[in-house]
C-alpha cells in the first residue's frame, strides 16, 4: 500500500457508521490481503484517529477480520482513551463552575466541546489535548486570573499589550488535571481573525443540556471553526495538508448540516475553505455528505495534498522550509509593527527578555523536527 492508499483506506473506515453500505467492501479490501496494517496502525495513530478507527471496525463487525493481537492492542488503547476523556469532561465541569461563579460562561471548542455536546457515539472515538475555550476579550484575563487561583499556571508569561495580536492565552497547566488549557479570544491566528465576526460567533452560541452554564459554537460556526483551524492556524492549505481528525469531525458534523451551504453563506476564504471539503471528500471516496465547487484551486490543492501523503521525504523538505518561512515572516511582521506601534514595541521587549520565550521556541522546533 502506498502512503496515499493506507490513508484512503483509514478514511474510508471512518466512514462505515455514516456509510454502512460500505461494510462488505471494507471486508473484501481486508480478506484480499492487500491492507498492511503496521502502516495502518502508524497511519492512524499519528492523524489522532485509532480509537475512532477501532469502534468503526467494531460496530461493523469486521474485528474477526483483523489479526487478534492487534484487536487487543487497540482494545487498550481505546479504553486507555475513553478514561482520559472522562477525566476532560470532569476538568471541563470544573472550569465552568469556577468561572461561573464570577459570572462567565465558557463556550468549548474543538475536541472538548464535541466531547461535550454528543457528537461522538463513545466518547473514546476522539483524542482531544488541550481544553480549549472562547470567552469576550474584556474578560479573557479575568478568566485566567480565576483559573490561576485554582492552581493553573501559564507557560509563558502574558503581556496585555498583546492582546491585539494574540489567539488565545498563553497555554496553561496544572499538576493535578489532565489537559492544559487554552482562554481564546479569537479563533483565528492575527491577521487571519479579521475574516471572523468573532462576537457574531459568541452571540449564536448554543448552550449544552449540562450542569452549569457551559456553550458551544452552534453547529454552521462548529464546521467553519473545524476547517479553518486547519487550513489557517495549522496552515494544511500552505503546507499541502490532510489530517483525518479533522476529517472525520467534520463528517458527524455533515451529519448536521451541509458543510458546502455553510462555507458558501460564511462568503470568505472560500478557496481554502473549498479545498478542504474537496480533498476530505476524496479521502472519505465521496460519501456525499461533503462535496465541493470543483475548481482549479481545489485540484491543485489535491495534487499538492497527493504528492505531499506519497512522497514524505519531499512533504519533511517542504515542511522544513515552509515552517521557518512562516517563523521569518511572522517575525518581520513583528519588527514592521513594533516601528509605529508602541504596545508591539512593549510586546517585543517583554518576549525578549524573557528567557521561557527563547525556551518555548527551542521546545515548539524541538517537537517539529
Amino acid at each position: 500500500m502506498t502512503g496515499s492508499d493506507t490513508l484512503f483506506f483509514v478514511a474510508k473506515c471512518l466512514t462505515l457508521g455514516c456509510c454502512p453500505e460500505r461494510i462488505e467492501a471494507v471486508r473484501e479490501i481486508i480478506r484480499s490481503g492487500s491492507v498492511e496494517w503496521e502502516k495502518v496502525v502508524w497511519t492512524s495513530t499519528s492523524e489522532f484517529v485509532f480509537p475512532a478507527l477501532y469502534l468503526q471496525l467494531q460496530r461493523a463487525g469486521l474485528l474477526d477480520e483483523l489479526p487478534a493481537d492487534l484487536v487487543e492492542y487497540m482494545e487498550d488503547v481505546t479504553s486507555l482513551n475513553r478514561e482520559h476523556n472522562r477525566q476532560i469532561i470532569a476538568q471541563a465541569h470544573e472550569i465552568t463552575a469556577i468561572l461561573n461563579k464570577e459570572g462567565l460562561f465558557p463556550i468549548f471548542l474543538k475536541g472538548t466541546a464535541h466531547l461535550l455536546d454528543g457528537l461522538y457515539q463513545d466518547i473514546a472515538e476522539r483524542m482531544v489535548g488541550d481544553i480549549d475555550f472562547l470567552v469576550d476579550e474584556k474578560v479573557m484575563e479575568r478568566a485566567a486570573e480565576l483559573l490561576i487561583a485554582t492552581g493553573y499556571r501559564p507557560l509563558l508569561v502574558y503581556n496585555p499589550k498583546d492582546r491585539a495580536v494574540t489567539k488565545h492565552y498563553p497555554r496553561m497547566v496544572h499538576d493535578h488535571r489532565t489537559a492544559a488549557v487554552e482562554i481564546h479570544r479569537q479563533l483565528l491566528v492575527y491577521p487571519s481573525s479579521k475574516v471572523i465576526d468573532i462576537n457574531d460567533f459568541i452571540l449564536n452560541n448554543r448552550k449544552l443540556d449540562q450542569p452549569g452554564s457551559m456553550f458551544v459554537l452552534c453547529d454552521q460556526h462548529q464546521i467553519i471553526h473545524n476547517i479553518l483551524n486547519v487550513q489557517v492556524n495549522d496552515h494544511a492549505y500552505y503546507y499541502g495538508s490532510l489530517y483525518l481528525r479533522q476529517s472525520y469531525d467534520l463528517l458527524l458534523l455533515s451529519q448536521r448540516d451541509n458543510p458546502l451551504k455553510v462555507v458558501k453563506d460564511f462568503g470568505k476564504y472560500f478557496h481554502l475553505m473549498n479545498g478542504n471539503l474537496a480533498i476530505n471528500s476524496i479521502a472519505q471516496d465521496h460519501p456525499g455528505y461533503i462535496t465541493c465547487e470543483p475548481d482549479w484551486q481545489s485540484r491543485l490543492f489535491i495534487r499538492r495534498v497527493k504528492r505531499n501523503i506519497n512522497h514524505p521525504r519531499w512533504e519533511r523538505f517542504s515542511f522544513s522550509i515552509g515552517y521557518f518561512g512562516i517563523w521569518i515572516s511572522n517575525y518581520v511582521r513583528v519588527l514592521v509593527r513594533s516601528t509605529y506601534d508602541k504596545d508591539t514595541r512593549s510586546s517585543l521587549f517583554v518576549r525578549l527578555i524573557n528567557p521561557k520565550w527563547y525556551a518555548y521556541h527551542f521546545r515548539r522546533f524541538h517537537e517539529e523536527f
